[in-house]
């Protein structure tokens, strides 16, 4: 039975603890948190560790696999001993704030042998999976463009959390990557990218620094474009991801929670989560968060929806299997192999300097 370490023992960690409590033949070995009291509560009646440095966590023989689910500026060291000592990673999104950072976090998983998995959640959406078979078998020909949308409105917070401090999270353009994610997974690296990005409406008492209006350009390999809009300064807010082709045009709605492909032959509806009762959950959550939008996501002691434990339990799936026969699930190479990784971090830093000199930047393939 795989023993797993858990760094990091907040809101994503205890998905992950549940989820490993139903996985067969995997189990929750030890867990480690910068509080060691929160830590030892973590782990109560799991006949878990409660380890008191993330080094011993490392060493401890029990432990196969690290599962880091740290706020995004410090996942480097733990992911770093992890692999050297000898155990497989599993890091939460995004994997770095810096291609150099993420560079080194994949040298050291590669010099040590273990697999390296960057936990980009969006992939395991089953209408995310459509959209791509769809794409694959041709339904809507050559892709052209893909214009992709992630806003909401954000209100002030009664106290200002690591996701609103650029320096812990990176902002809205890491923190909320998925769509960088899925426009690098759908058309491969963009060419460039060109950024502008500002704080429009967030200023004074429960507010961050960060950018809360940013839109990318990019040009795709293909010769296509991509656009994207995301930030929580916009009160009609929207989230969708649509694919242009030849042929037709496929819409991943994840604000109404259905993938729509519309080709030659009509149109046809797909379900975006793995049923219409998760359907109906992810509908109801954009209704009742109109004010505090991704903000008030994963503060502590906040429900998880079914459709968020869905997706976990499958990548985290996915993770097991490489760990257990060493094997990429079909569908998630790019997540093990440090592609996707890469591709991700090479366009949001392209994107920070764009945005920091006012030019397009040239993202270099790998």
């Amino acid at each position: 039975m795989a023993g797993y370490g858990i760094i990091g023992c907040g809101y994503a960690g205890g998905i992950h603890a549940d989820n490993l409590a139903g996985l067969p033949g995997a189990r929750l070995a030890a867990a480690f948190d910068l509080d060691y009291e929160r830590a030892k509560a973590f782990v109560r009646d799991t006949g878990a560790y409660a380890a008191p440095t993330i080094e011993e966590l490392c060493s401890n023989r029990e432990v196969e696999a690290v599962i880091i689910t740290t706020p995004n500026n410090s996942h480097v060291t733990p992911a770093i001993l992890a692999a050297e000592a000898g155990k497989h990673v599993f890091c939460e999104k995004p994997v770095a704030l810096s291609l150099k950072d993420t560079k080194e976090m994949l040298d050291a998983a590669e010099k040590a042998g273990v697999h390296f998995f960057a936990a980009h959640t969006t992939n395991f959406i089953r209408g995310v999976q459509t959209a791509k078979a769809l794409l694959a078998a041709g339904e809507i020909g050559e892709l052209l463009m893909i214009e992709a949308v992630h806003t909401d409105w954000a209100g002030p917070q009664k106290t200002i959390g690591w996701k609103q401090t650029k320096e812990i999270s990176g902002g809205h353009l890491y923190h909320h990557m998925h769509e960088v994610d899925l426009i690098c997974q759908l058309a491969g690296l963009p060419v460039s990218v060109y950024a502008k990005g500002k704080n429009l409406a967030h200023h004074g008492d429960g507010c961050g620094d960060e950018e809360d209006a940013i839109f990318l350009n990019m040009e795709l390999p293909g010769g296509g474009f991509a656009s994207l809009t995301i930030g929580s300064a916009f009160r009609l807010g929207d989230h969708f991801v649509k694919l242009q082709g030849k042929t037709g045009g496929i819409l991943m709605d994840f604000k109404n929670s259905f993938v729509r492909l519309e080709n030659d032959r009509g149109e046809t509806l797909y379900p975006m989560q793995e049923n219409e009762a998760e359907d109906e959950e992810r509908r109801n959550g954009y209704r009742k968060n109109r004010t505090d939008a991704g903000k008030g996501f994963g503060k502590p002691g906040m429900k998880t929806s079914s459709w968020m434990r869905t997706i976990f339990y499958k990548e985290l799936m996915c993770f097991d299997e490489a760990v257990r026969t060493g094997n990429a699930v079909p569908g998630c190479e790019t997540l093990l192999d440090g592609s996707a990784a890469l591709n991700c971090v090479k366009v949001l830093d392209g994107a920070r300097e764009s945005m920091a000199v006012g030019l397009p930047v040239r993202l270099e393939a790998r």
